[in-house]
């Protein structure tokens, strides 16, 4: 088994995790092996979906990128609905009950709290993870259509970002296995369970309700128009 969060960089300050995870590695003479985490206290340029930024004040969000080399024969495009369940149930173990809203977030009491940003170079992925910990106002947040929450403000109480990041890296390697051992069908299956039915998702200018997963893991999805269709990307 993977043991995701093994070795771990941390930085109090950069660019993107992401990035970093990324040049750590291709670093020629000690590339980064699956399960290599980096984190930061502070993001300067942290991405979303769709080119959104990531925005987040120093010290108060699990901000954590994880190198995963692809396995022979493995559809990295699966990679997404992994990373979400293993983040629900991972801070499911912290007292809260997020939903899963496909592809990339995650809901408690409606609002976000979370984001992933999976990104595939060759047979290398990098698992971007954002959730929100410690914060307790959002100013501006009133703009969204699912504005921001964190797990203080979900929960009542306050969670350090060590624990999150623990909690998370736990799930995760667990989530890999079933899923290597198991194959992808019990990953959408658990992920039914944690799906935020009736959520709102886009498509490029199209905007749809989210009714359930197909077994390939694309959104079922409920159009404006009235018909039912299944998403497999998002635009």
């Amino acid at each position: 088994m993977i043991k995701f969060g093994q070795p771990h960089r941390h930085f109090f300050s950069c660019d993107s995790t992401n990035d970093a995870a990324k040049n750590w590695s291709l670093n020629a003479e000690s590339p980064a092996s699956s399960g290599a985490l980096v984190t930061a206290d502070f993001q300067k340029q942290g991405r979303g979906q769709r080119g959104h930024c990531w925005q987040a004040e120093t010290g108060q969000s699990a901000l954590m990128s994880l190198v995963y080399h692809l396995p022979p024969n493995t559809d990295a495009a699966q990679l997404g609905l992994v990373t979400a369940l293993a983040i629900a149930e991972g801070l499911a173990t912290l007292g809260v009950s997020p939903k899963i809203k496909w592809p990339n977030d995650l809901l408690l009491d409606g609002k976000k709290v979370g984001g992933i940003l999976v990104e595939v170079a060759g047979k290398v992925a990098v698992l971007g993870i954002g959730i929100n910990v410690s914060q307790t106002e959002f100013p501006g947040s009133e703009a969204f259509a699912y504005p921001p929450t964190s797990l203080r403000l979900a929960a009542g109480r306050e969670q350090s970002v060590e624990s999150v990041v623990e909690a998370v890296n736990e799930a995760l390697s667990l989530a890999e296995e079933r899923w290597r051992r198991e194959g992808f069908a019990l990953i959408v299956e658990r992920c039914r369970g944690r799906l935020a039915v009736g959520a709102t998702v886009r498509q490029g200018e199209v905007i749809a309700e989210l009714v359930g997963l197909a077994d390939n893991g694309a959104a079922a999805v409920y159009l404006p128009d009235g018909t039912f269709t299944e998403w497999t990307t998002v635009g």
